[in-house]
Formats: C-alpha cells, sequence, structure tokens
C-alpha cells in the first residue's frame, strides 16, 4: 500500500535561505535542503502514551532517475496555487540535486508580490522550514519502509520506535513551510497513524499490559461478583430449610 505524505524539515536542518547576490541587484534565489538524510524525524506520534516513532529518510531512498522522472512544484504552505518553481523530468526552473547532506534544492523567483513577500519572510526568519511530499511502498519492508524497536526508551518508559524509508517512490512537491511541524495532529488522523502502526509493528507492550490487567481485574470482579450471588443464594436456602427455627 502507498500513499502521499507530507514531512517537513526545521530551519537548523533545511538551512533555507536567499542566495547571497552576486551583483548590486538583489537577489531571488532561495536555496537549502528540502530533505535531509540519515537523521531522525521529530517524533511522529506524540499524542501516543506507549510509544514514540521517529522516521529517518535513509541515504539512497531518492535517486538521480527518481529526480529525472518526475514532476515536481515548489510550493508554499503546499498551496498548490502559489507554484514558485517546477522540476519536469529534471528540468524548469526548480533544480533538485543530491549532496552528501540530503535533497538540495535552488530555485530563482518571479517578480511577483507574492514572491517578494516570501523572500522578505526568509531573510527576516520568520519563514522556519521546508516541507516535501512523497510516497513509498509500506508493504515492502525489505527495500520500502520498515520498523525498527530500539533498546532505549524515553523518560516515561515510552517504547522508541524508528521508521525507516528505504526508498521512495514518487516525489510530489517541495514547500516553503512556516513551522517544521508534522501534519498528523487532529484526533480523526492520529486514530488512522495508531492503527497503521499497530497493523505494522504490533501493539504496544505497555498497551498489552493494561489490556491484560483490565481483563484480570473484570473476570475478578465477575468471579467476586458470581461468589455474592452465590452467598445470597445459600443464605436464602438456609433459611428457608430453617424457617420453623426463624419463624420462632
Amino acid at each position: 500500500m502507498s500513499k502521499k505524505i507530507q514531512r517537513e524539515i526545521d530551519f537548523q536542518a533545511c538551512n533555507l535561505h536567499v542566495r547571497e547576490a552576486e551583483g548590486e541587484e538583489k537577489s531571488r534565489t532561495v536555496e537549502g535542503h528540502a530533505v535531509i538524510f540519515g537523521q531522525r524525524s521529530v517524533n511522529l506520534t506524540p499524542w501516543s502514551s506507549y510509544r514514540e516513532v521517529y522516521e529517518i529518510i535513509e541515504r539512497g531512498s531518492i535517486t538521480p532517475e527518481l529526480i529525472n522522472k518526475s514532476d515536481v512544484v515548489l510550493t508554499a504552505f503546499h498551496n498548490n496555487e502559489i507554484i514558485l518553481g517546477r522540476s519536469v523530468n529534471g528540468k524548469g526552473t526548480l533544480s533538485l540535486s543530491l549532496d552528501e547532506k540530503g535533497l538540495f534544492i535552488r530555485c530563482t523567483l518571479a517578480e511577483t508580490a507574492t514572491a517578494d513577500e516570501l523572500l522578505s519572510a526568509i531573510e527576516r526568519g520568520d519563514i522556519t522550514g521546508m516541507s516535501f511530499a512523497f510516497m513509498c511502498d509500506e508493504e515492502d519492508s525489505e527495500n520500502g519502509v520498515s520498523y525498527e524497536r530500539m533498546k532505549e526508551e524515553d523518560h516515561d518508559g515510552k517504547e522508541v520506535w524508528v521508521r525507516h524509508v528505504k526508498r521512495i517512490t514518487a516525489l510530489y512537491d517541495v514547500t516553503i513551510a512556516g513551522h517544521p511541524a508534522y501534519p498528523q495532529t487532529d484526533i480523526a488522523q492520529r486514530e488512522v497513524v495508531d492503527k497503521e502502526l499497530d497493523a505494522k509493528i504490533g501493539e504496544p507492550e505497555a498497551l498489552k499490559a493494561q489490556r491484560e490487567a483490565d481483563r484480570i481485574k473484570a473476570e475478578k470482579e465477575k468471579q467476586d461478583i458470581a461468589k455474592a450471588a452465590e452467598c445470597r443464594r445459600s443464605l436464602r436456602r438456609h433459611m428457608a430449610e430453617n424457617s420453623e427455627i426463624f419463624n420462632h
């Protein structure tokens, strides 16, 4: 199963900036890394009481062949109505290249009011990151996506997992983003993400233990209720059998 996913890179990692001017005219070229290889993301499941899941985009997950067959747009805030540049089959106003750090982008923005505002915001540090949208094969654990349970635990005792993205099968856009946050924040998305993770890496051990404790507690309560009912029946039988004594 494959699906479109969005991830954001924080300012320090992507180093989004306006390129220095080479002459007297102000530069209109933005550049930075939209994808960083080999580094843990932020926690993908900050709402979970049982586990933390981080993601690593592995080196080699994006290839020159993928870039040369992709239609990738540079947008602002994943808004396809604000297209700042485009790379079609490796050519266009948006330059995409691979280096030791990750996927490097460069684009000279057109002279528009929207571009002027974005350039100013980047120079002032108001725009703090980049994001990219991609697709990977969730079912291919060998070459696509795999999950690794780490020996470490966080300070609250949560399980720590790393999601390894080994191959990206489609690249859709790179975007200038306002905040280095991940999109899975509302309740509906959380439920979807948790179900997908449970299917892939299993139910968290803490949740299993809690579920077993709840089962044992419920069974004990059931037994206690049954014992109490049996005691009441025994008492009624005893009173019935000795009704003459009780009547006197």
